[in-house]
């Protein structure tokens, strides 16, 4: 078996469909195995799945009793058979040629993951600004697969396609990570030493959250597990990870220095700027320019929130541990 496909999915019913066709068209070109992992959903995805597979060979339905999706994966990756192991979600659509074009590309580098930059789609006119928002540096910093189309060299990159042999040396997902499992395992291969490659062949369509409450909790949860993904890898931390939590921190600090001198709005102010020129050029209609504006302070007060807290979670069970030890330490005394 040439490629086996892992699919761990959890209440994506109004996405699962077009998903779906593009993941089974992908694979009509090249030898494969489907394996969707159904983690409890309740909105009838695991239902429509199992109908929609019942006339194809190729691919297989499992249950994932602890939800997540790094259970899902490496539940299922020792049933897999595949010489190369792709990792998708069913909240995007995959070019016909994702799959044939990620095997020639091993064939012609020396690589040992491949992926795609992901164009991010929205639905509504307010999913359109969100997904416009989350592709822009000013919005998510320096994430190559979200502002960059090019072929290079990357650290990380979504729905990504390993040769087995790399999960065989570096392990397979965190299970503590409900969040940033793909970061950790792609940071983690890169400090082994082996390539992660992005190629604009393999850009696929992600679609976005649809409202505001959806994309605060996606990246409060981003945040919010990207510090246990430091903890765990001493290899991928960038300065554009820390802007949001010190964007907060500076935020709470003028806030506080209002009170003893009026000029600390500057900050606001030239934060609100800031995202009013970047928010304009991205949009025509004025209630598109200011939903931006609103998206953008989400993105990066959610996610700094998160951040902040992840590491108020790291720290207190780490002095909760040197406690222990000091009082261990006078009770033998």
């Amino acid at each position: 078996m040439l490629l086996s496909v892992i699919i761990p999915i959890r209440n994506e019913i109004l996405y699962i469909p077009n998903s779906f066709e593009s993941i089974i068209l992908a694979c009509l070109k090249i030898e494969s195995e489907i394996l969707f992992v159904d983690g409890q959903s309740d909105d009838g995805t695991y239902e429509w799945i199992k109908n929609e597979i019942k006339q194809i060979d190729n691919c297989k339905l499992f249950q994932n009793e602890k939800k997540i999706v790094s259970h899902g994966f490496n539940q299922v990756f020792n049933k897999a058979r595949g010489q190369y192991i792709s990792r998708i979600d069913g909240h995007s659509v995959y070019p016909e040629t994702y799959f044939s074009d990620a095997i020639d590309i091993f064939n012609k580098h020396e690589v040992d993951v491949v992926g795609g930059p992901a164009n991010h789609i929205g639905i509504g006119w307010k999913g359109k600004v969100i997904a416009s928002c989350m592709m822009h540096p000013f919005g998510v910093g320096n994430s190559k697969f979200r502002i960059s189309n090019k072929e290079q060299y990357v650290d990380t990159v979504p729905f990504p396609i390993y040769k087995r042999k790399v999960l065989e040396r570096v392990g397979l997902y965190d299970t503590e990570l409900i969040k940033n499992q793909d970061d950790e395992l792609n940071f983690r291969c890169v400090e082994k030493g082996f390539r992660i490659y992005m190629s604009p062949k393999l850009k696929t369509n992600y679609l976005v959250r649809e409202n505001l409450m959806d994309l605060s909790k996606q990246y409060f949860l981003y945040g919010f597990y990207k510090p246990l993904v430091f903890k765990k890898v001493g290899y991928g931390a960038r300065i554009y990870h820390f802007a949001p939590a010190s964007h907060f921190i500076f935020s709470v600090l003028f806030f506080a220095l209002l009170i003893l001198n009026q000029y600390a709005f500057l900050y606001f102010f030239c934060y609100l700027m800031f995202s009013f020129i970047f928010s304009i050029k991205k949009n025509r209609s004025v209630k598109s320019t200011f939903y931006s504006i609103i998206v953008f302070l989400s993105i990066h007060y959610s996610y700094g929130i998160g951040f902040l807290l992840g590491y108020y979670k790291r720290m207190h069970k780490f002095f909760s541990k040197i406690v222990l030890k000091f009082l261990r330490r006078v009770k033998a005394i």
